[in-house]
Formats: structure tokens, sequence, C-alpha cells
């Protein structure tokens, strides 16, 4: 890809990460605002994406990439159970360093959307990465595990950020950990 086309695509991207920092609600951006903040014109704007949904797809996508990323070279470092506390940690981590952006794409219900595109790229990506690392399991339990370990994880860091990140990085990866744990045994011992 052209340096220059990279370099229009990241000043379309920080505008608009900056609006929803400001405004937090995606859908009361226009591309007017986007356009006059990235410094570009609307034609330019044209150029790289049809309109506002396609923009949130390709920065949900790129957020949904992220974390893939974060799962699928964390596991090949660390295959073993303690790699989930770090895939968690690490995930976390980036979550974070976000700050006001996680909160307005993770939490707002308004943003919906974007969520359900970051929870189902996420989900793909990680029924894949199951697929092909396990392959004496279905591929049906892969991507039903997918599902479930997605929706989750995604959950349980919506609450975090809803709670301002009441908890630390680890603290919210230890629970993490444990709670998935815990339901993994949940059945196996008496009340």
């Amino acid at each position: 890809m052209d340096r220059r086309v990279k370099k229009t695509q990241a000043a379309i991207r920080n505008a608009f990460i900056e609006l929803i920092k400001e405004k937090g609600d995606i859908n009361t951006i226009s591309i007017k605002e986007i356009v006059d903040r990235a410094d570009i014109s609307r034609s330019t704007f044209y150029t790289h994406y049809t309109d506002i949904i396609e923009l949130t797809e390709d920065f949900s996508d790129m957020i949904a990439k992220e974390i893939s990323n974060i799962v699928i070279e964390t596991h090949k470092k660390t295959p073993n159970q303690t790699s989930y506390t770090i895939i968690y940690k690490n995930i976390l981590q980036y979550l974070y360093d976000l700050g006001p952006l996680t909160k307005a794409v993770i939490i707002d219900a308004k943003n919906w959307s974007m969520i359900e595109e970051i929870i189902n790229s996420l989900q793909a990506a990680i029924a894949e990465f199951y697929k092909s690392s396990h392959k004496q399991i279905s591929s049906e339990v892969c991507e039903v595990t997918a599902t479930f370990w997605t929706n989750g994880c995604m959950g349980l860091i919506r609450e975090w950020a809803k709670n301002d990140f009441n908890y630390s990085v680890d603290e919210m990866a230890k629970l993490i950990t444990k709670s998935i744990e815990t339901c993994s045994t949940f059945f196996l011992t008496k009340a």
C-alpha cells in the first residue's frame, strides 16, 4: 500500500477516534466532521470509504484483529493453560490503553453495531484458530467454543469498562481466568 494512502487512512481513523472519544455515539458523527478534523477533502474520504458504516466496520475490524493477534500469538508462545491469564492480561492492557475509546466503543449501547462487529470478527478468527490448533475437536465444537469464549470475555470486559476499570489489568485477568475455571468445574462440585 502506498505511503500516502496509509497516511490518509490513518488521518481519517484518528479523526474518527477523536470524535468517538468526544461524542461517545458514533451515530452522531458526520463525514463533514471527520474530513474537517482529518484536514482532507470530502472526495478524499470517499476515495477510501463509501460511508461511515464502512469506516466503522474497518475500525471494528482493526480492534478485533489486534485482539485476535494477541490471542493467537500468546497461544503460540505459551501453549498451555497459564497462557490464558497472559492472553487476558494482554487483551485488557490493549483495551485499557485505548482508555476513553474503549468506553465509547465497548460499553455504549448506541454503538452496538460496532460492538457486534468486533465480537463477530473476533469470534471468526478465534474459531479458525481453534480449528487449526485442535484438529481432534469437531469444527462445530470449535465454533461454539469460540462463540462462548468471545461473548463471555467481551461481557466481562464491558462490565469492567462500565465500572471505570475498577480492577487493575492483572486483577481482571485473574478474575476472567478464575471465572472460566469455575464454569468448567461448576457442575462437578456439590453445592
